[in-house]
């Protein structure tokens, strides 16, 4: 039986470089061409910091899983990463909060 040595965290980890749930833009690509171009100049959610080899990478320097709104999700080196600034950080999350209350009020009109 072989064990996978990966860590997968779903919650925040002092000392990496993002915190789940932050917004961030997809800004470079990268230069052994591994990043999709459908996630180039998007911005989408962190959801998960991935550690393949956590004795070495933990906890400066995780893989970041985003998820895109209509694109899917995928890992991202933090290098490939822009946090979006505080203004659309602000606007994302009261958007959020809007769709959630009016979830809260019509549970049966949400899919």
């Amino acid at each position: 039986m072989i064990q996978d040595p990966s860590l997968i965290v779903y919650e925040d980890v002092e000392g990496a470089p993002v915190r789940i749930g932050e917004t961030v833009k997809i800004v470079s690509a990268s230069s052994d061409g591994t990043l999709s171009r459908l996630f180039l100049g998007r911005t989408g959610v962190v959801v998960s910091l991935v550690f393949d080899d956590p004795a070495v990478q933990y906890p400066e320097d995780p893989l970041i899983q985003i998820r895109v709104e209509g694109v899917g999700e995928d890992l991202f080196f933090a290098e490939e990463l822009e946090l979006a600034p505080e203004w659309a950080r602000r606007r994302i999350s009261e958007l959020r909060q809007s769709v959630r209350a009016a979830e809260r009020r019509d549970p049966e009109r949400m899919p």
